[in-house]
């Protein structure tokens, strides 16, 4: 799927709109998009921006509802979350296709080298007031090689301008990326870097997900599509991006050379990352497709293009569990929580469940980000926020069912963890883990447990159907 083809497909299903009127991306983008984030408005295509070169346009929350998301996936905007989830859940253990490399590509259609690249022809946003700077990656893919073996890492690294020839670069020591910059760093080379935008919309989901240590981004993205991903080779660096990308910034990241970065409004909908020293990425090139599209998202309180995350991790998980033959029936990760609650509906045929699900959660890849594991029984559904609280008031005992585990690796994004002055390097200093048991205790026979008034659960069959068939009739359909 090209990202133009899904956009068209969001435009004409009501999912993007087009906004004309001149918008300066320094001051009004990035409010326009966090009051339709929280309203869970269309996206926003500022097709006018101020300061720009012309025909440049800025993207605002292409991935803030699980509509657009299901869309991106090839789904009827109305599939339902954990369908979605389901789906990528399979993609996760699904076939792997290769890339293949093509001698041109529309996204070189235009190229700056050297000198003459200048950050500032694009419309690149200061998504808050309280930003360290304009960021230019935040719906981006940085594109990294492994220098001991072909694995290939896609992943989603935060970009702050420095100027018009480089940019800041969130490569943490836990990340991919980092892992490998560490590799180059050792050696003293410069690791060569590209960031891209655009392409197919499974780039980003597929970059953000965190999929295993070794395994190739583009691999996977061509399993789920089923062909391979078309790449062209970079213009200045041994580095291959997708031939039908939006923008793309080549360079390197050298040992040694770092600027203050930050802070930033994070996912968390806190700003927490504060102005830290971290790696420069310096520009060699940047080359774009005619008319490029720069996509963005406003962070901020949930809901908004974190969404994105929330499919990617319950997906993750879910697929870690089933693996390992944990009798769950669902996982949710409520879009609300910030990327720090994990709900997992399971069954209980022996003693240890809701632990043996904790357990996996925070050995998984993408689940060990998460403190908070909430357990609920099979008759609660995780995605139903109100369904997972009462569970939480009713079921869980505050003796016996609450466990909490200190000393584990939280992610530094955790505002609780904020002010901690290792924050940057190990998470899990000052930070630890929550297990919620909300399921009925296993020495509970059948008729020991009380009956819960749902009307799922409640009324005959019948009687369901009939009422269900008849809700809109009655003006009763919201």
């Amino acid at each position: 799927m090209d990202f133009r083809v899904w956009l068209s497909e969001l435009e004409r299903t009501g999912h993007l709109v087009r906004i004309a009127d001149a918008i300066d991306p320094l001051t009004e983008a990035g409010a326009i998009m966090r009051l339709a984030n929280e309203r869970k408005s269309p996206a926003q295509w500022f097709t006018n921006p101020t300061g720009a070169m012309p025909g440049a346009t800025l993207l605002g929350g292409p991935f803030a509802t699980k509509e657009r998301i299901a869309m991106a996936f090839g789904l009827p905007p109305d599939t339902p979350y954990s369908t979605v989830v389901e789906s990528f859940a399979n993609a996760l253990r699904g076939e792997r296709i290769k890339p293949v490399v093509v001698p041109d590509g529309v996204c070189q259609q235009n190229i700056l080298r050297g000198e003459e690249v200048d950050l500032s022809v694009l419309p690149i946003a200061k998504l808050h007031p309280q930003d360290g700077g304009p960021y230019i990656g935040t719906l981006n893919i940085g594109v990294c090689k492994d220098p001991d073996s072909d694995w290939v890492n896609w992943g989603t690294y935060r970009g702050m301008v420095h100027d018009k020839r480089s940019t800041g670069l969130f490569l943490t020591p836990f990340s991919q990326g980092g892992h490998i910059l560490k590799k180059y760093h050792a050696g003293k080379p410069a690791m060569e870097y590209a960031m891209f935008f655009g392409g197919d919309p499974m780039h980003n989901i597929i970059a953000s997900s965190g999929v295993p240590l070794g395994v190739s981004e583009v691999d996977v993205v061509g399993g789920i599509r089923g062909e391979a991903v078309q790449l062209v080779k970079c213009k200045t660096v041994d580095l291959n991006v997708p031939a039908n990308a939006e923008i793309v910034l080549e360079g390197t990241v050298s040992p040694g050379d770092n600027k203050i970065e930050g802070p930033f409004g994070e996912v968390t909908g806190y700003v927490v990352t504060g102005s830290v020293s971290r790696p420069v990425f310096r520009l060699s090139a940047l080359t774009w497709r005619n008319e490029p599209i720069l996509p963005a998202t406003c962070l901020g309180v949930p809901v908004d293009d974190g969404i994105m995350w929330v499919v990617e991790v319950a997906g993750s998980v879910k697929e870690a569990l089933q693996v390992k033959g944990v009798p769950i029936v669902d996982v949710a990760v409520p879009e609300c929580s910030g990327m720090q609650s994990v709900v997992v509906s399971t069954k209980t045929p022996y003693a240890g469940i809701p632990q043996l699900i904790s357990s996996v959660v925070w050995t998984d890849r993408n689940g060990r980000y998460f403190p908070l594991v909430i357990v609920v029984d099979e008759d609660v559904d995780p995605w139903n926020l109100g369904e997972v609280f009462h569970a939480m008031c009713t079921k869980c005992n505050p003796v016996r069912d609450i466990h909490i585990h200190a000393g584990y690796y939280n992610s530094p994004l955790s505002p609780y963890l904020a002010n901690h002055p290792q924050r940057e390097v190990g998470g899990g200093v000052g930070g630890g883990n929550l297990l919620l048991d909300c399921t009925w205790p296993i020495d509970w026979k059948p008729e020991q447990r009380p009956h819960r008034l749902a009307f799922k659960n409640t009324y005959p069959e019948a009687i369901k159907d009939k009422v269900l068939a008849n809700f809109a009739h009655w003006g009763l359909q919201r």
